[in-house]
């Protein structure tokens, strides 16, 4: 079963959340991040993995956050093809 991630970066200098949850499969291969945003935990539910068990929260560095956001990216656009 696959598991979500609770990673957590802070905030934005603008003041916006970094948080979301890493999405990974049984084996602990990346599968998705969902970007928490203002939602919550509805981000979960709205990307289809509300029934998901979640972890407490992980604190990480910015660029860790980052990388998260631009992986994903990266899967969403090779499915596309």
């Amino acid at each position: 079963m696959a598991l979500a991630i609770y990673i957590n970066a802070g905030n934005s200098t603008s003041g916006n959340p970094k948080r979301g949850w890493l999405i990974a499969d049984d084996n602990g291969a990346f599968i998705n991040f969902v970007d928490e945003g203002y939602e919550g935990v509805g981000a979960l539910a709205s990307a289809g993995y509300a029934n998901l068990p979640r972890t407490p929260r992980i604190d990480v560095t910015p660029s860790t956050y980052r990388d998260a956001c631009r992986q994903a990216s990266v899967i969403k656009t090779s499915r596309r093809r």
